[in-house]
């Protein structure tokens, strides 16, 4: 049986998330938080959905966390077909941000993560408890 072929193309918006963009190509990672009510964001977004405040500073969050849960993924999306099978995770960083990252190493629940970045995305990899 064939599958139906699907093509969805879409860009995230850059105007107002320089920072955030900017950041993973040093392997840095930007998310932002609200002035008024202190509610971390990531991804990051320009509003409030809390308090409705559009006023959020940019903060940088650690390189640190630990691997929450994971999944390999083996039906791979398309675009991604070829690739190997790959693993995604939660990983919490210390700030208590949970941010969805891909994940290098051999993954382990609590495990200790160390964040970077390949330019477009958040890699985690795990290293030994």
């Amino acid at each position: 049986m064939e599958g139906i072929p699907l093509e969805l193309r879409y860009t995230l918006s850059e105007r107002g998330y320089e920072k955030f963009w900017e950041g993973l190509t040093r392997s840095e990672i930007w998310t932002t938080r609200c002035q008024r009510c202190g509610t971390i964001y990531y991804p990051p977004q320009l509003d409030c959905t809390v308090c409705m405040n559009s006023r959020l500073d940019w903060i940088r969050l650690s390189n640190e966390g630990k691997l929450m849960t994971y999944t390999v993924v083996k039906a791979k999306p398309q675009g991604f077909e070829n690739e190997q099978d790959y693993v995604i995770g939660i990983v919490r960083t210390k700030e208590g941000v949970d941010l969805m990252c891909w994940i290098k190493g051999i993954p382990k629940i609590g495990a200790s993560v160390v964040l970077s970045s390949d330019g477009r995305r958040v890699i985690g990899e795990v290293h030994d408890l």
